[in-house]
């Protein structure tokens, strides 16, 4: 009978080690699968600040050039009021049309282009952010796989 208990007891003690086992192999699993997703949804906020940054760059550029293209426009404008003859005034009106036709374009140039980096910006992000959830599915899907493993391991012992 002693020795009918001592078997049972040491079977129950080794199935118990390797369910121990199998568990801190799976906890192992998470925790790597854990740092693996904070890794990749760092790595995409970093590239999402970047393509703001960019994004803040391109229209910070764009105001610059639409504030100079306006006030090469002024300049010409304001030779109206000089004008010294009826002739000198309306060449300088003249110069003036032209000056603010060609600023609007610059202007919308540069806004059409901040716009653009603006919108390539936002795709950067949104792809970075889809590959940081990839990344973490399949960092999940890892550890979930270890951790059946494992229980199968400590079944089969």
């Amino acid at each position: 009978m002693k020795k009918i208990v001592a078997a049972l007891a040491s079977t129950l003690l080794v199935s118990t080690v390797f369910a121990q086992t199998a568990a801190s192999d799976a906890t192992k699993a998470q925790v790597k699968a854990n740092h693996e997703k904070a890794e990749a949804q760092a790595t995409a906020n970093r590239k999402k600040t970047d393509a703001q940054q960019d994004a803040a760059k391109a229209q910070a550029s764009a105001n610059k050039d639409k504030a100079s293209a306006q006030d090469d426009a002024n300049k010409e404008a304001a030779k109206v009021a000089q004008a010294t003859t009826p002739e000198q005034a309306s060449d300088a009106r003249g110069d003036a049309a032209k000056a603010q036709a060609k600023a609007d374009k610059k202007k919308h140039a540069a806004q059409s282009k901040a716009d653009k980096k603006k919108q390539d910006a936002a795709q950067d992000a949104k792809v970075a952010q889809a590959k940081a959830d990839k990344e973490k599915v399949e960092a999940q899907s890892d550890a979930n796989k270890a951790a059946a493993d494992a229980k199968v391991d400590a079944a089969k012992k």
